[in-house]
């Protein structure tokens, strides 16, 4: 079903060179690094907004990393999973490990991203200005090295089809353990129904197509969520999870993103929904993806 969608994972282990302290959850801060890190390569015009910039429709830093809106929206072609998180205090020899999941066109450029991730270790991290080295790079479905010893393996920056096989199951469970923002009319849901989840999950999958590839997706979705309203969930817990990062746009310099962790079980005829739900392990749900949101690990029942 989603074989037009291609699709890469870099994963990248960097080494502390130094005792310090970092944020608890490290999605932000890396994602920060390698926008800085791409922009260097790419614009030069760092001191205009990009929305403004009359370049912006060739511009590879957009076009990569940071969108400014079109037909599908301001929606980035690529997702953020950092292993680990919660650890804060950092001594020399600990390794900060991060998948960076390239989708559509943006699989077909992973070598901006590579440059990006051996410039990340002249960056310092966080306020501290931590310094991290690169210690290796691979696609981890395959095990194959990308980059390790200041070598790089190009030929192994091989985008795959989205491949997602059929199965037949009656229970999900999606376990949410970074945090999810599902977000209507300003409030922060509460529960989970299965129709929501499908709601924000098949707009996603629209927009990313649209922004992404060359594919014309056509749902039925008045049918697909009419079906998932016959799916009922068996329990869910949620936890709330306070969390803020720095922005240049707010006046405190700091920007509250209220979300939640937890999980949620759910039954019915869910066998047509696996190719949604699988596609979502990699396009992730809600807010705030290109920092790491919306990741979850799903199980079946069979």
């Amino acid at each position: 079903m989603f074989e037009f969608l291609k699709k890469i994972t870099l994963r990248a282990s960097y080494e502390c060179q130094e005792s310090g302290t970092l944020p608890g959850y490290m999605g932000s801060t890396v994602r920060g690094i390698l926008g800085h890190c791409i922009r260097d390569f790419c614009c030069d015009r760092q001191q205009e907004k990009c929305f403004r910039c009359e370049k912006r429709g060739i511009c590879l830093y957009v076009q990569c990393f940071s969108n400014t809106g079109g037909e599908a929206g301001a929606i980035n072609p690529y997702t953020l999973y950092v292993h680990g998180q919660g650890k804060e205090n950092w001594e020399k020899g600990d390794v900060c490990t991060f998948d960076l999941t390239l989708l559509g066109k943006a699989a077909e450029q992973a070598g901006v991203y590579l440059d990006a991730l051996q410039a990340a270790e002249q960056k310092g991290w966080g306020a501290k200005r931590l310094s991290f080295k690169l210690r290796q790079v691979i696609e981890p479905e395959s095990g194959n090295l990308i980059y390790a010893g200041g070598k790089s393996w190009i030929r192994n920056l091989c985008p795959k089809p989205l491949m997602i096989a059929d199965r037949n199951v009656s229970y999900a469970s999606l376990t949410f353990d970074t945090p999810l923002r599902i977000v209507s009319g300003g409030d922060l849901f509460e529960t989970l129904p299965f129709e929501v989840l499908m709601q924000f999950m098949i707009r996603r999958i629209s927009l990313l197509t649209t922004a992404c590839t060359d594919f014309c997706m056509e749902w039925d979705e008045e049918n697909l969520l009419a079906h998932a309203k016959q799916i009922r969930i068996v329990c869910e817990n949620w936890k709330d999870v306070g969390f803020s990062r720095y922005s240049m746009n707010q006046k405190t310099g700091k920007l509250e993103l209220p979300s939640k962790t937890g999980w949620v079980l759910y039954e019915g005829d869910l066998s047509s929904f696996v190719p949604i739900l699988e596609v979502g392990r990699y396009l992730r749900v809600g807010k705030g993806a290109t920092i790491g949101f919306g990741h979850y690990e799903i199980s079946y029942d069979r």
